[in-house]
């Protein structure tokens, strides 16, 4: 009764919501720093409550702790009294009574229970980050979300509808992209398993999910005039095959948008997540009330998705623009639109102000029309990206987009590519390197991550991505060329690249060295020099046809292999009849920094050194390194061929000196091999620079 008494007596003394109140105030300022701790080292977004639980049970525990240190003789703290030969207990001390009073609610426990709280919280969050370093290591990239493929839905009707089948495909995969904590396998690895007879289980593992969405669709035309669509979709365990959910849609057309979204729904709910609902548009909103409109719609993405050539491309512009007459308000069908324009500019099929002109247009009507639907951002981030080489505007659209749309694949691929060409590379590959998680059997992914990887001269990390992209691709040339010039630009091995070029050669023929323009680009104008032998045998079969009618880069190559052969008429032949089909090029294209390179090329195999050199610079003026990290020291490059081509060797070693100062496909393994700086041997400053490890 008297330690009790003491103890009511200290809570009259400190009373109990002042101790609560300095507890509580500690806890605010430490749950502020877990915050800030856990964005900061990329913990799960539940750490801060976790944490909180943690401040809440904290005090108790620790006040409890204290009651047995502080306390009487439950604590252990004998009284003197019961000790065998004590002295006398002082008479003012009442027997029972520990010496020792009672203090509970003290300053020092409120502290030690928010120092409790936050250690634990600590040595959890430590342990978190070293099992996901663990994981990372063993080829876990640490995720803790679901993998999903949404495998494509089958077609049941005639063949002409089976664009129909791949839209919805497509439109659900979209929708389940915007669900927190899934993860979906882009469509162009999905597609490869249509009309697979693979497993699920097999497709899993090669995919690396846990789930696969699959499904039939059949589009029934009614002879009234009307149609109706049956949608049977099934979601299914990759590791047992097990069928989690499957229902049956037969609906009329017009339902179709709500059967897109009543699909993903359902699966999210079978895998017990959420869609997405921060931001972005909303996913059971109809993109457009006209069916029609909608139709062509899905028409022009199925010819976007087939190639980047000028018929595919042209006539998914067609479909997107029948679109948005059908229906002026449908945003989506003028973002799809805007990205086929900037698509043709690209890939050179239309370098007219009018065709940018009308990349902007339908970008700046998407947004006007839905401010919240992503890919409006993305087509106006393609628009500053291949259309101005707009990098930090590019990218700012990109961001946009990412907000409303944070699961995005395309942004992703989108702000990887523009990231890099502007200088960030590590950046830029991360962001690369994510979208080949999503999208594992993708040829060009994995090219695109191998090369980065060679541009900054990670050739240890690059060969495994060329492998992959040379195993998805077998057919598909430019796996096969970049990973020669990765083994050559790494150690200089001419053995193991001639083995690559053999491969080359073993699945497109002697004629496949000079296929797609690979010998036109830096790169493969390397590899032409160093095996001239391989490449001249099928170079000299060859017409411009094989080069896609580029007459020029056709001569230029033509002369470089009959100067390399000591041919020197023949080769004077080549580089006058680039000069006559270039100078015209540089007239009507005056800011295309390629046309001017090889104008150089061609003035300087004639001997006129001073418009070689007025055209080599004036291609690095148009393209510089610090502003085009890609593709800017191809240029440079070009400019030291230049001056090796006139004489001017020290000016040649000056530009090789810098090229190894910055990311690029060139190294000094490669310089010491590569019979275009032969004429630099004998100089000293080309001799120390062979000696780099760049």
């Amino acid at each position: 009764m008297s330690s009790f008494r003491s103890f009511i007596g200290e809570i009259h003394r400190r009373s109990l919501w002042q101790v609560l109140l300095i507890y509580v105030g500690g806890a605010l300022v430490a749950y502020q720093a877990v915050q800030a701790l856990t964005e900061g080292l990329g913990l799960p977004h539940w750490f801060p409550g976790f944490a909180l639980i943690l401040f809440i049970i904290g005090l108790p525990v620790v006040l409890a702790t204290a009651f047995i240190q502080e306390g009487g003789p439950s604590a252990g703290r004998r009284d003197p009294t019961l000790l065998p030969d004590a002295p006398e207990r002082p008479a003012d001390i009442p027997v029972g009574e520990s010496a020792v009073p009672l203090r509970l609610f003290t300053w020092r426990n409120a502290v030690l229970g928010g120092l409790f709280a936050f250690s634990l919280w600590g040595v959890i969050a430590t342990g978190w980050l070293l099992i996901g370093r663990d994981k990372a290591a063993a080829g876990d990239s640490g995720s803790t979300r679901m993998m999903l493929v949404v495998l494509p839905f089958e077609n049941l009707g005639p063949a002409e509808d089976e664009y129909f089948a791949d839209g919805i495909t497509e439109e659900i995969t979209a929708r389940l992209a915007k669900v927190d904590g899934l993860g979906i396998i882009a469509r162009t690895s999905a597609i490869l398993y249509k009309d697979s007879d693979k497993s699920v289980e097999t497709i899993g593992e090669e995919l690396g999910v846990d789930y696969v969405l699959e499904g039939t669709v059949r589009w029934e035309h009614t002879s009234d005039g009307g149609s109706r669509v049956r949608v049977t979709p099934q979601l299914i365990s990759s590791g047992d095959a097990t069928h989690l959910w499957a229902e049956v849609y037969e609906r009329d057309i017009a339902s179709i948008f709500q059967v897109q979204s009543d699909i993903a729904q359902k699966v999210t709910d079978a895998l017990g997540l959420a869609l997405f609902e921060s931001v972005g548009e909303d996913a059971s909103v109809a993109p457009t009330d006209n069916l029609e409109a909608f139709d062509y719609y899905l028409r022009g993405n199925d010819y976007a998705n087939r190639s980047w050539d000028y018929d595919d491309l042209t006539i998914a512009a067609q479909m997107y623009e029948r679109a948005v007459e059908l229906d002026p308000e449908f945003a989506a069908a003028h973002a799809r639109l805007s990205v086929a324009h900037s698509d043709l500019y690209w890939y050179y099929h239309d370098r007219s102000e009018a065709r940018l002109d009308m990349s902007k247009r339908a970008a700046e009507r998407a947004i006007r029309l839905n401010p919240e639907l992503s890919y409006g951002y993305i087509a106006m981030g393609y628009y500053y990206y291949h259309g101005l080489l707009d990098y930090e505007n590019a990218l700012e659209q990109f961001a946009i987009a990412e907000r409303y749309d944070p699961n995005s694949i395309d942004v992703l691929q989108g702000s990887g590519y523009v990231l890099r060409r502007s200088g960030r590379w590590d950046e830029g590959i991360e962001k690369l390197r994510r979208v080949a998680e999503l999208d594992p059997r993708s040829a060009i992914t994995a090219h695109a991550v191998g090369a980065s990887e060679h541009w900054v001269r990670n050739y240890a990390e690059a060969l495994p991505f060329l492998d992959r992209a040379i195993s998805l691709s077998p057919d598909w040339a430019s796996g096969y060329v970049t990973k020669t010039e990765t083994l050559l630009a790494w150690e200089g091995d001419v053995e193991s690249a001639r083995r690559v070029v053999e491969q080359l050669v073993a699945v497109h023929g002697p004629d496949g060295l000079v296929d797609d323009n690979l010998v036109a680009g830096n790169g493969g104008r390397t590899l032409f020099r160093i095996f001239h032998d391989s490449y001249g045998q099928a170079l000299l079969g060859a017409d411009s046809v094989v080069f896609g009618g580029d007459a020029p880069t056709f001569h230029l190559i033509k002369a470089e292999y009959h100067r390399i052969a000591n041919e020197t008429e023949r080769a004077r032949a080549h580089f006058e009849a680039a000069r006559s089909l270039l100078e015209d090029r540089v007239v009507a294209r005056p800011d295309e920094s390629l046309f001017h390179s090889q104008l150089g090329f061609a003035y300087a195999g004639l001997g006129q050194a001073d418009e070689a050199i007025r055209e080599g610079k004036r291609a690095v003026e148009l393209l510089p390194v610090s502003h085009e990290a890609w593709y800017g020291p191809d240029r440079v490059e070009d400019l030291a061929h230049i001056y090796v081509m006139i004489g001017d060797y020290d000016a040649a070693v000056e530009q090789l000196e810098f090229l190894l100062s910055v990311p690029g496909r060139q190294s000094a393994k490669i310089f010491a091999i590569d019979p275009a700086w032969d004429a630099l041997r004998d100089h000293p400053n080309f001799q120390a620079l062979l000696k780099s490890d760049r």
